[in-house]
């Protein structure tokens, strides 16, 4: 099995899979989180750019990091309006002040708050937004958290991430002396319609499919499948997915050192 290091830059082995199966938030999602006047945001941990394509139809100066070469190609090729950077949350290649909001999706259980924290307090502009945000089936579903368990179960890996989204939750996450306000929250939610086969292709985007040979993910796919049209929601061939984006929004209080 991957240990976290190498599960963290697994997916790049995936990445157009990745872009074509994975969602991004919906737009109720991005009228929380970002700022109505934000003239440059940050997208960190970008991926594929499935947010950053978004954020582009919204604001005019978009510029994406990611530590990936092979992601930030097809980032670079599916948003050309985008300025993409190598780089990570922990060092970010742009000058102080930069931008008004930061935005990481599925990403931040990669980075280690205590280094990254005060580098995004250092690209961003006085009273600018972080916004950290997850978007994912919505387990609260109960035939949803089945398919999900029986799949982590099949996959054989934990599931990290519903632990981070419990723990922000539940437990107070922001370190110390960080100059940022505490978080506000909220989950939104709406129901993707998705055909089988892409709901089957989501799941083979996760780090414990990727790592698996392609004979086992053939014959794992092939289970999903079954359990999918076993369990899920489906009406005239489509699944009608419960989707839940977990959202954190913090400003800066005061201006951080350049």
């Amino acid at each position: 099995m991957l240990n976290r290091s190498a599960r963290a830059v697994s997916f790049g082995t995936a990445a157009e899979e990745y872009d074509r199966f994975r969602m991004g938030p919906s737009e109720q999602v991005l009228d929380w989180l970002l700022p109505p006047d934000c003239a440059a945001v940050l997208d960190l941990g970008a991926g594929t750019g499935l947010l950053t394509r978004q954020l582009a139809e919204r604001v005019d100066d978009v510029l994406a990091v990611e530590p990936d070469a092979r992601m930030r190609e097809v980032l670079a090729a599916g948003c050309p309006r985008a300025t993409v950077l190598e780089g990570t949350a922990e060092n970010i290649p742009l000058p102080g002040a930069r931008v008004g909001a930061v935005t990481v999706s599925a990403a931040w259980h990669w980075m280690d708050p205590v280094r990254a924290l005060p580098e995004i307090a250092r690209v961003l502009q006085p009273g600018g937004t972080l916004a950290i945000l997850w978007t994912r089936r919505d387990r609260r579903v109960p035939w949803v958290d089945a398919l999900d368990s029986f799949v982590r179960d099949l996959v054989g890996a934990g599931d990290e991430v519903e632990r981070q989204i419990r723990r922000m939750g539940t437990e107070r996450w922001l370190p110390d002396g960080v100059p940022f306000t505490e978080p506000e929250s909220r989950v939104l939610t709406w129901t993707a319609p998705l055909t089988v086969d892409a709901l089957v292709g989501m799941f083979a985007t996760y780090s414990g499919f990727i790592a698996q040979p392609e004979e086992r993910k053939r014959e794992l796919a092939g289970l999903i499948d079954a359990q999918v049209h076993r369990t899920a929601d489906i009406a005239d061939g489509t699944v009608r997915m419960p989707m839940a984006c977990h959202t954190w929004r913090l400003r800066l209080t005061e201006a951080a050192p350049r």
